[in-house]
């Protein structure tokens, strides 16, 4: 039971370590660049944009950082 504990924490670490890069790439390669050509938002509004894709990549971070730790919280369990 204590083996799929850790697979299934390790695979959600996974996940979030593979989304990562697919978040980072729809906000900044991707949303800016179709938002910025498209005249969808002013010069003023692109910056709130940035700041707003920014926060929303960083929430993929904090997922990948808290899995992680959540991980190494049960590997140091398990090696007692």
């Amino acid at each position: 039971m204590l083996t799929a504990g850790l697979a299934s924490f390790g695979s959600a670490a996974l996940l979030h370590l593979v989304t990562l890069p697919v978040e980072w790439d729809a906000s900044f390669r991707r949303a800016l660049p179709l938002l910025a050509s498209g005249q969808y938002l002013s010069a003023k509004d692109q910056r709130g944009a940035r700041q707003i894709l920014t926060a929303a990549a960083f929430t993929y971070v904090a997922g990948s950082l808290a899995s992680l730790l959540n991980l190494w919280r049960w590997l140091r369990w398990f090696r007692r």
